[in-house]
């Protein structure tokens, strides 16, 4: 079967062949899930290239299979049953709105971890580790959550459902979930109210006449036939040895018509602790569910005063609270479920109950109300209507880490502060919707405003359970808006570098010695390249590959290493820097300043006073030498002692990358961002000076030694070279990807934000593995450097992709070809397939308020 070999072109195929290239995947035939795998993809290594890969790699973002999911009918149906069910889901929209939106595509698999997340409201969620739900600051996986985080789920869901239900079953439903016995041949309603037995007894009257209620004792009541029904047909049952033992018909009494519609619902027959609400109810217009809560709560609900008003309402069955904790949402009446002990029969049971408090209180009054008894304490609550606290339905602080007002005390005067500097103390707090709303106003921001009005509650996340064990998971895809609600939560629906280190690694010495590749880990999860990948065996083999570890250099910060000592993290040396090694441009990009602002020219008049090596001691005493800039000083002064916790700075220790067939790994993990890019800089410029020259000599036939060819691979690469504004690696990244390949340097640069990454480097790429991309501005950015070849929606082309790990779509300029492959496995263990830290099976659940 042919090989693809992809960054070749047709003259280098006919010379060299398969020589000297990467087993990198198989190519896929077909689309979607009827896509099968064919020939071997192969990347060339003879040539430099500019190779970017992007996209999610993984699908293996599921669900449970349990969770609910909201239709468009109002009912809630578990995510395994949707494969051949018909129906809109609820989701939320650009505007961050809640709407119904068409739903396609199932996928089902089977996982061996998955996360339980639990909420303050009292909403829970299974999902696997790489799920991303929503965040202040946008879709973030699960793993990468914290306790303490807030994560977005609907405030309201809409009214969509038109079924209508008579209003006298809607009673007997809720009072017979609420209070009744619906087991063994009875049907008995319990309650004291006469408010309320006359309306079960009115509305039993309208679902059969020829029922009625049989007093057993004081607010006990069985629901009896008048008149009984006998059986008009003959039912026979035989004795184990297949004889008649026994026919009836004209002797016994039919059913009463109550336990038939119970059983055509599926609720009788069901314990307390075993009761629902059935799909008729969910399902119905939203009358008929302002009527069912209103009989429920007036049954098993509270009204009731503490510090302030709360609402409250309880059952042993744990799939009610959550159904009714759902209808609520149709209402837009936030809820929290909390749990206690019942004592039932001299036993305590675990029991649900569910709270409403705040500005909730009033609006479940007007909007559901109680009935009977409970009326005139809910008329007490609206007379002593106060200002409610707005604390619960705040958003999330982290808005003041992607918002800034043009003026603080601007702001301050709008809002009538007597000291309006004071307005930015705010940033300590979350703010109300309402306030956030005002500020959108006088700043005249959309995006403020949309956030403010929006239809997210910002529920605060309480336990993360790690759950280890064989599961079935499931997902769907919302192709419009890439979201939907499951239980209640608003759900979103690295690896090639590792792929293509491994491959050098695989590669004849012949080859291999003009090679070398560096590796540029912010993750901290390559050092795992030494150690084969025992989970994936069975897989490896389907590839006729075994899992092995391969022999790799993992260097760290020399500042660094009792860090990762202490957390048994493999590294073979250390390396750190001169301050001397950074030029004046690497100080200030490091500090973001500019030689436009005072602070900037007071450190580069500090760094002027030095020619060679130099300490950040020495530094800080050239800048007390300075006249003036008395504010700046202490600036400058602090920025630079916190240089000394980032452990990167002592004598030149470089490491050595340029050796045949070396494979580098620079651990960058534990360094901030604009840090790592500092360390890529002054990396990256020593290689490219060194191959440059060396090419130079190369082609004067100067050299008795020849200095292999280095692959640099960037992981997270949007952080070293984004689209908007400049690291202390910019520069040298966007002299190399444009002038590299004449010295022989090849570059790789790995991001799932392809939006995010400088256009520059997209515009200078030969080869793109472009994984599933679902953020419209990843997609636009792919589209923006498509070359004339290309002329369809590379849109499509991703979409069709299988539900396959690695599946991914390539453009390769060489050959002018797009194709489908799928990455091969690793064969040594990937450090990043999970990185969750949460100890296993152990609950770090929080008491809830």
């Amino acid at each position: 079967m042919p090989e693809v070999i992809i960054g070749r072109d047709e003259e280098d195929t006919r010379l060299f062949g398969t020589e000297g290239t990467l087993f990198i995947g198989k190519h896929l035939v077909g689309t979607g899930e009827e896509a099968h795998l064919t020939s071997p993809v192969l990347l060339d290594a003879l040539r430099p290239h500019v190779i970017c890969i992007t996209g999610k790699r993984g699908y293996g973002k599921c669900l449970h299979e349990d969770t609910l999911v909201t239709l468009d009918d109002g009912s809630c149906v578990p995510i395994k049953e949707l494969e051949n069910k018909e129906g809109k889901v609820v989701c939320l929209n650009d505007n961050l709105k809640v709407q119904v939106a068409e739903k396609e595509g199932f996928y089902k698999r089977v996982t061996d971890k998955l996360v339980h997340l639990k909420l303050r409201s009292g909403r829970e969620i299974k999902l696997t580790p790489e799920h991303p739900l929503l965040t202040i600051t946008g879709w973030k996986p699960v793993q990468d959550l914290k306790i303490g985080g807030r994560i977005a789920v609907p405030r309201i869901l809409p009214d969509v459902s038109a079924k209508k239900m008579p209003e006298h079953e809607i009673k007997l439903l809720a009072y017979l979930i609420a209070e009744g016995h619906i087991a063994k041949g009875y049907v008995v309603f319990s309650n004291k109210d006469k408010k309320i037995v006359q309306d079960f007894r009115d509305a039993l009257e309208k679902f059969d006449a020829n029922l009625h209620m049989k007093q057993m004792r004081d607010g006990m009541f069985r629901v009896c036939q008048i008149k009984k029904a006998k059986k008009s047909h003959v039912t026979i049952v035989r004795n184990k040895l297949g004889q008649i033992a026994k026919g009836s018909g004209g002797g016994r009494y039919d059913k009463r018509s109550i336990i038939k519609w119970l059983e055509a619902l599926g609720i009788y027959g069901k314990l307390s602790k075993d009761k629902f609400v059935p799909q008729d109810v969910l399902k119905s217009e939203i009358t008929c569910i302002r009527l069912f809560l209103n009989r429920l709560f007036s049954c098993d609900g509270s009204i009731y005063k503490t510090a302030a008003w709360q609402i409250s309402y309880s059952t042993i069955s744990e799939k009610v609270i959550r159904q009714v904790q759902h209808l609520l949402l149709r209402f837009g009446v936030l809820s929290k479920i909390r749990t206690k002990k019942t004592k039932c029969n001299e036993k305590y049971l675990e029991s649900f109950e569910i709270v409403i408090d705040g500005e909730f209180v009033e609006k479940f009054v007007h909007e559901i109300g109680f009935f009977g008894k409970k009326e005139e304490r809910q008329q007490e609550a609206l007379q002593e209507r106060k200002k409610r606290n707005p604390n619960v339905d705040t958003i999330p602080k982290g808005i003041w880490g992607i918002y800034k007002p043009a003026s603080w005390a601007a702001l301050g005067r709008h809002f009538n502060y007597a000291y309006p500097k004071a307005m930015r103390e705010s940033m300590d707090y979350a703010p109300s919707r309402q306030k956030l709303l005002q500020i959108a106003g006088f700043e005249k921001n959309e995006a403020l405003r949309l956030l403010a009005e929006s239809d997210i509650f910002w529920d605060e996340i309480v336990s993360m359970e790690l759950l280890e064990g064989t599961y079935t998971v499931y997902d769907i895809t919302v192709p419009e808006y890439h979201n939907f609600t499951a239980n209640d939560i608003i759900v979103h629906n690295s690896y090639g570098i590792g792929v293509i280190a491994e491959e050098f690694a695989r590669l004849p010495d012949k080859i291999k010695r003009n090679l070398c590749a560096l590796i540029v880990d912010t993750q901290g999860i390559f050092w795992t390249m030494k150690s084969p990948n025992e989970q994936d065996i069975s897989l490896l083999r389907s590839w006729n590959l075994a899992a092995q570890g391969f022999k790799v250099q993992v260097y760290i910060p020399a500042g660094q290493e009792k860090l990762f000592v202490d957390a048994g993290i493999e590294f073979d040396a250390t390396f750190s820097f001169q301050p001397g090694d950074l030029g004046t441009e690497d100080w200030l990009a490091l500090f973001s300043l500019t030689i436009m602002e005072p602070a900037g020219v007071l450190l580069q008049n500090a760094l002027a006073q030095f020619n060679g090596s130099y300490t950040i001691e020495d530094v800080i005493g050239a800048v007390e030498m300075q006249e003036g800039f008395d504010k700046e000083k202490l600036i400058i002064k602090n920025l630079l002692r916190t240089t000394g916790q980032w452990g990167i700075f002592g004598a030149s220790k470089m490491p050595s990358i340029l050796e045949p067939g070396k494979i580098t790994i620079l651990d960058m993990s534990l360094s901030p961002q604009n840090v790592r890019s500092l360390l890529l800089a002054l990396v990256a410029r020593k290689l490219f000076h060194e191959r440059t020259e060396a090419r130079r000599k190369e082609e004067l036939f100067e050299m008795d030694k020849k200095i292999p060819f280095p692959w640099i691979l960037i992981d997270e690469a949007h952080n070293f070279a984004p689209s908007k504004g400049k690291t202390p690696a910019s520069d040298i990244i966007d002299k190399i990807v444009k002038e590299g390949r004449q010295p022989g340097i090849s570059v790789v640069f790995a991001t799932q934000r392809l939006g995010r990454l400088h256009a520059e480097i997209l515009s200078q790429c030969d080869v793109i593995i472009a994984h599933r991309l679902t953020a419209k501005v990843d997609i636009e950015a792919l589209k923006s450097i498509m070359q004339t070849y290309m002329l369809f929606d590379i849109a499509k082309d991703i979409n069709d992709l299988p539900r396959l790990k690695g599946a991914a779509v390539v453009l390769d300029d060489n050959s002018e070809r797009i194709y489908k492959i799928r990455i091969r496995p690793r064969q040594s263990w990937h450090g990043g397939s999970s990185p969750l830290a949460l100890p296993a099976k152990e609950s770090m659940l929080l008491p809830l308020r």
